[in-house]
C-alpha cells in the first residue's frame, strides 16, 4: 500500500533525480499561451516516463514536484500549487497502470495520465479564464503536448527496459487501486479549494 512502508535510500534518489529531470525537461522548451497564460513544453515525457519506470508513488512525487518547480522557476508561480496536483495525478495513475506491466497496461497508463492531465488544466481553467480560453488550450497545445509526451514515454521506456532489464529490480510493488482512486479525489478536492481561492480573493492570475 501506498503508506505500508517507508521510503528506501535508493527510492529517495531515484525521486530525487526522476523530479529534477522533469524540472529540466520542462524548462527546455517553453512556449507562452496567452489565452490562458500557460505555456507548451515537454514535461510530460517525464512526468509519465517515472510512472513506468517507478511506479505510482515516485510518478506521482516526480511529476507533481518536478512540474511545479519548473512553473515556479520559469515566472508562471500561480500556477504551481495547481500543476503541483494535476501532474502529480498525472504521474500516479501512469505508474499505478502501467508499471512492471505488459505493454498494453504501459498504453493505458499513459492514456490514464493524458485524462488526468487535460481533465485537470481544463477543470481549473474553465472558471479561471473562461470555457472559451481554456478549450482552445485543451484542442491545441495540451492535446499535442501530451500526446507526444505520451508516446517519447513509451518509446524510452521499452528502450531502457530493453538496454537495462535489471532496472525492474527497482520496481517497486504495485499500488492498490484503491490509492488511485483517493489520489483523484485528494487532488479534485484541492484543485477546487486552490481555484475557489483565487476567484474569492482576486489574486487568480
Amino acid at each position: 500500500m501506498l503508506g505500508s512502508r517507508s521510503p528506501r535510500p535508493r527510492e529517495v534518489a531515484l525521486t530525487a533525480v526522476m523530479t529534477a529531470a522533469t524540472a529540466a525537461v520542462t524548462m527546455v522548451l517553453s512556449i507562452p499561451f496567452p489565452p490562458t497564460r500557460g505555456y507548451f513544453n515537454l514535461g510530460d515525457a517525464m512526468v509519465m516516463l517515472a510512472g513506468l519506470l517507478f511506479g505510482a508513488r515516485l510518478g506521482g512525487i516526480a511529476g507533481g514536484v518536478g512540474s511545479a518547480i519548473s512553473d515556479i522557476l520559469l515566472g508562471y508561480a500561480y500556477f504551481s500549487p495547481l500543476t503541483l496536483f494535476i501532474k502529480g495525478t498525472e504521474g500516479f495513475l501512469t505508474g499505478l497502470i502501467g508499471n512492471n506491466r505488459r505493454f498494453p497496461f504501459k498504453v493505458a497508463g499513459v492514456a490514464a495520465g493524458a485524462v488526468a492531465m487535460l481533465v485537470g488544466y481544463f477543470s481549473v481553467e474553465t472558471p479561471l479564464y473562461g470555457i472559451g480560453a481554456a478549450f482552445a488550450e485543451l484542442a491545441t497545445i495540451n492535446s499535442i503536448q501530451v500526446l507526444s509526451g505520451a508516446v517519447v514515454s513509451l518509446l524510452l521506456c521499452q528502450a531502457i527496459l530493453k538496454a537495462y532489464p535489471d532496472i525492474k529490480f527497482l520496481q517497486p510493488r504495485h499500488e492498490g487501486i484503491r490509492w488511485g482512486v483517493i489520489m483523484v479525489v485528494v487532488a479534485s478536492l484541492v484543485l477546487a479549494v486552490i481555484v475557489g481561492f483565487y476567484l474569492m480573493t482576486g489574486i487568480s492570475p
